[in-house]
């Protein structure tokens, strides 16, 4: 008996030493986040609607097919019995001469560019270089180059570790107004696909006043209880609303009031113009999809700001610069130079580890204002669409994607 109270006694002090289960989550928002899955579930279903409609019609054609098939089988044969012989001397020299075509081994695509430059061999330095840059880049980021004829959405998605992170979507222009698409969009972002959590829409009401983004947010916003949350918001919006020639976003509750926030206080205004001078790494919600993130660390400077891409300073970002590449940095009025001091060969680095370099260093330079950056001591003078002998163009918003509706 007496060793039967022992254990429970030794159980129960094993209980109290145990670390106590905490959440932080405000009721509000588990109730506002629940809301938008319950959204996106309403969204799925009407989505699938038309997909069950064409599996259905891919069904019944691949019903049809046979009879369809014995058809043209019929046909094709009628057709041979009434043409020519199959004895005769014209027909066995066309049989002979497909035979000859056939046993040809294809041309190969380096092949036909010599045999092209074989024409007119002046042109051939100038071919090489063209058709380089013509290739359709596998860029990261959105391009000046990038919008004709079409149009783009930025949007500020969040990790579930609270990082907040820039996407951009591009598509053909439509009839509809900006912000009526751009809502449009927000609801059918396949943020879990992407590893991040399901957050927006936003909580509350958007619309435009000359120059300004005014949030009106609902009474029982999820966007308040802790700093981290708090900060997610901010950037959500900030990069949901910047590169569109606005200035700034207003919040205000539905009596007109200024938001109150238990972390931050008083919330007011957005600032969409700031130079930030943050530095850009990489970011994996999920160990798959990759993200280049601004830090959102004001460096105060260009060259501070590349500096510090070199080591990240929280375990969730990486670098984007190998340890072993230096380099120098001047800055004139417009365009920051970036020099290598030993001659980069990007083929040695692979090229996605190649890319998220140069277009997370393009990406650092706009944040501190610049929109040129020009690159020395590379190898190649062309490379992924990117001309080396120029200055290049830095982005304007960063991991651009593309949604099918």
């Amino acid at each position: 008996m007496n060793q039967s109270e022992w254990k429970d006694r030794d159980i129960e002090d094993l209980i109290k030493k145990l670390p106590q289960i905490k959440d932080d989550r405000t009721s509000h928002y588990i109730h506002a986040r629940m809301e938008r899955r319950k959204k996106k579930r309403q969204t799925t279903f009407k989505r699938f609607i038309p997909a069950v409609a064409a599996f259905a019609a891919i069904f019944i054609m691949v019903l049809l097919a046979p009879t369809v098939l014995n058809q043209l089988t019929d046909t094709g044969m009628e057709k041979s019995e009434s043409g020519a012989e199959p004895g005769s001397l014209e027909n066995k020299g066309d049989i002979a001469s497909l035979q000859k075509e056939s046993e040809l081994p294809p041309q190969s695509g380096k092949e036909e560019k010599v045999a092209a430059t074989e024409v007119d061999p002046n042109e051939n330095s100038k071919l090489t270089m063209s058709e380089d840059l013509k290739e359709s880049p596998k860029r990261l980021s959105l391009y000046e180059e990038d919008l004709e004829g079409k149009e783009f959405y930025s949007f500020g998605l969040v990790s579930p570790e609270a990082v907040p992170i820039p996407v951009t979507i591009v598509e053909e222009q439509r009839q509809e107004d900006w912000l009526t698409r751009h809502e449009q969009i927000g609801e059918e972002l396949p943020e879990t696909d992407w590893g991040l959590e399901d957050y927006l829409p936003l909580n509350g009401d958007v619309s435009l006043d000359k120059n300004k983004v005014i949030f009106t947010l609902d009474p029982d916003h999820s966007y308040s209880g802790s700093s981290a949350v708090e900060y997610a918001f901010y950037h959500s919006l900030q990069y949901s609303f910047q590169h569109k020639g606005l200035e700034e976003v207003v919040l205000k509750n539905h009596d007109g009031s200024v938001p109150q926030f238990s972390s931050t206080g008083e919330f007011s205004s957005v600032d969409l113009n700031e130079k930030t001078h943050s530095a850009y790494y990489l970011y994996s919600p999920n160990g798959k999809d990759r993200f280049l993130v601004p830090d959102n660390i004001n460096r105060g400077g260009i060259k501070e700001s590349i500096q510090a891409m070199k080591s990240a300073e929280t375990g969730l970002f990486q670098s984007v610069i190998p340890k072993d590449i230096n380099f120098n940095v001047t800055e004139a009025s417009e365009v920051v130079t970036i020099s290598f001091l030993n001659e980069l060969d990007l083929t040695s680095l692979g090229e996605q580890t190649a890319q998220e370099m140069i277009e997370g260093i393009l990406l650092t330079s706009r944040s501190s204002g610049f929109e040129s950056v020009r690159f020395e001591n590379i190898k190649q003078e062309s490379w992924n669409g990117f001309d080396f002998t120029e200055p290049l163009e830095t982005p304007i918003s960063p991991n651009k994607k593309s949604v099918v509706n």
